[in-house]
């Protein structure tokens, strides 16, 4: 008997001092006090007004198919076992504009992604350096469909969203897009731009608010705007780049052959159309947002949403005026963060160490980038459609036009609007990794550079 005691004491002792070593309480401190918040600040200080290029911006674009010349599994991985895909159902691309002013030079990327892996992002520090382009001056963004390749990052939980990690993968998503910016700084050409925003009915809803059962609809805020950046080059030819808040996600889990989703039917559309040469679609603040559910037929519902997208864009293209931009201008701003806090109870948190064991440990950042008027705002994470209007009150006061995307190269999970944190949701708790108030906080950095800018 005594023995038996000895080894459920010890057993109690290895628990315990497990628990010490992987779990602390929940970190509450006000942002507004920490070490992080006072370097962010200080970096957003540090944001200088570039010198003016003489001449008017040129513009040029492609698109290169992303399917790799071998299987990988399919991102995300949920309920798909880590099979590889079977086949192509439609076509995955990269599609890049390069925006040019005299000397300075912007690509734009949106790739048929789930996200921008940062195992790719990382390559470009070197990968494009003799053409003039690395992570400073590239803004990325993905259209987040849930049904393209995946294995790309190599981190537990990276394989758990994205599949077995295959080496050749993030090498070949870098080499694509590589060629694509090649491609498109080839055919630059002077161009007009041009900026509008259509209200949308049916097509997005407030998929955090709708799961919870007790808190009514009314409750939640939803980007319901479609955002489209008119291109016109002197050529005649025009392109679009759309941005939207509803998730790429109607062949989110049963389908294993590759598929932009409802998003690559839209673009498909829209070329096809004899209005526009070339589309472009990019996840919007898609965080808490879903598709408007027609109906439960994944093909039925992916051709409802994409015909009720391409309705408004192509009522309303050739309403959108066009005019010369003079400057623009990129901003690659370090995005400090407390330590994680990756929650497993409402107030334990896993500890930061076995948090970067399981998740790998990137560097994260926002990418401005300003073209005329307009302001994109690339984030690191599924950012909350909920958090849009508070900081396009601020663009507004500065007469420019906001743009919120996702997916820039950088992954941190989802940023909600602090107030939904403490819901036991899979967007607040599951993915919401990096503590209380991260809405607030980096809406504020948003705005902040809002402020700066001229």
């Amino acid at each position: 008997m005594k023995r038996i005691l000895k080894f459920i004491v010890a057993i109690v002792l290895l628990l315990f001092v497990l628990a010490v070593i992987c779990f602390k309480p929940l970190d509450t401190t006000p942002h507004q006090q920490t070490k992080f918040y006072k370097n962010e600040l200080a970096a957003i200080a540090d944001i200088g007004n570039q010198k003016s290029e003489i001449g008017n911006v040129e513009v040029g674009w492609s698109r290169i198919n992303l399917l790799p010349p071998f299987t990988t599994p399919i991102a995300i991985d949920a309920h798909r076992g880590g099979k590889h895909f079977e086949g192509v159902h439609d076509s995955i691309y990269v599609r890049a504009f390069v925006f040019k002013q005299g000397g300075r030079k912007v690509a734009y990327i949106s790739a048929d992604l789930l996200i921008i892996p940062p195992s790719v992002t990382r390559m470009f520090d070197t990968i494009l350096k003799k053409e003039g382009f690395d992570e400073s001056n590239i803004f990325f963004t993905a259209t987040h469909t849930h049904t393209s390749i995946g294995g790309w990052y190599d981190s537990y939980v990276g394989q758990l969203f994205a599949g077995k990690y295959d080496e050749r993968v993030p090498k070949f998503i870098a080499t694509t897009i590589s060629k694509a910016i090649g491609e498109a700084e080839k055919n630059c050409a002077p161009a007009k731009i041009g900026y509008a925003e259509f209200p949308t009915h049916k097509l997005v809803f407030n998929r955090l608010i709708t799961q919870m059962a007790h808190l009514p609809d009314s409750l939640g805020e939803v980007d319901s705007l479609l955002r489209i950046v008119k291109i016109e080059k002197e050529t005649g030819e025009k392109a679009a780049i759309i941005t939207f808040a509803a998730h790429n996600t109607v062949f989110h889990e049963n389908l294993m052959m590759l598929s932009a989703d409802w998003c690559g039917l839209l673009m498909k559309q829209l070329n096809e159309s004899g209005k526009i040469n070339f589309a472009s679609f990019s996840a919007g603040a898609v965080g808490s947002h879903g598709p408007y559910e027609f109906t439960k037929e994944q093909e039925a519902e992916a051709s409802y949403m994409a015909k009720g997208v391409s309705k408004i864009v192509l009522q309303n293209f050739d309403t959108i005026k066009t005019e010369p931009v003079t400057n623009m201008n990129m901003i690659h701003l370090p995005l400090y963060l407390r330590e994680p806090n990756l929650r497993v109870t409402e107030t334990i948190v896993v500890r930061p160490w076995l948090f970067k064991k399981m998740f790998g440990n990137e560097k994260t950042y926002i990418n401005i980038f300003q073209i005329g008027n307009i302001f994109f705002a690339g984030m690191p994470c599924d950012f909350s459609g909920e958090l849009v209007n508070e900081i396009d009150f601020v663009a507004d006061k500065k007469n420019l036009k906001l743009i919120v995307t996702s997916f820039n190269g950088g992954y941190i999970g989802y940023i909600t609007d602090s107030k939904r944190y403490k819901l036991n949701t899979y967007e607040t708790r599951t993915m919401g990794w990096f503590g209380d108030k991260n809405g607030d906080y980096l809406s504020e950095v948003v705005m902040r550079v809002l402020w700066k800018t001229n």
